[in-house]
């Protein structure tokens, strides 16, 4: 099939265009855009739009897809791909892709982080244990211990 030049995409009100929508999606698109999009005949379009020949699910689907940025998977529901190329979520969080691979890498630091943190805790109580042992086995602070003598081989008097 023959490409169309760009020029032929621009809106022409006097022209017949395609209405496709999804929810709160909504594009008229021109004829050679979805006959392009679709990989059917400019005719077959403009059967779509008259009403007169029915559009299959597995072609909407491209569409949907191809021209409004909707994602097939059901785990994307509601996720789309906006007009300038960014992942918009259903909360309206939108992300490029280099944007998504920074927070593949947050994570894996930020489970980096929290190894760190297990070890630290763990370190921290073993020193308070330590810690409290040693102050249990200090003399009270008014008693002063005596030396002890140390006799290494002499012989008590007497």
């Amino acid at each position: 099939m023959k490409k169309p030049s760009k020029n032929s995409y621009r809106f022409y009100p006097d022209r017949k265009t395609f209405r496709l929508e999804y929810g709160p999606h909504v594009r008229f698109l021109p004829a050679a855009l979805v006959a392009e999009l679709t990989g059917v005949s400019l005719q077959t379009v403009y059967k779509w739009i008259a009403g007169t020949h029915p559009m299959d699910a597995r072609t909407r689907q491209v569409l949907y897809t191809r021209a409004l940025g909707l994602l097939p998977c059901p785990r994307w529901s509601d996720w789309h791909i906006d007009e300038t190329g960014r992942l918009t979520a259903p909360n309206g969080w939108s992300f490029y892709p280099d944007e998504l691979m920074g927070l593949s890498y947050l994570k894996q630091h930020n489970g980096d982080l929290q190894a760190d943190v297990a070890r630290l805790t763990v370190e921290n109580r073993q020193l308070r244990e330590a810690l409290d042992y040693a102050q249990a086995k200090r003399w009270p602070s008014n008693v002063v211990p005596l030396p002890v003598a140390h006799q290494h081989g002499h012989k008590k008097p007497g």
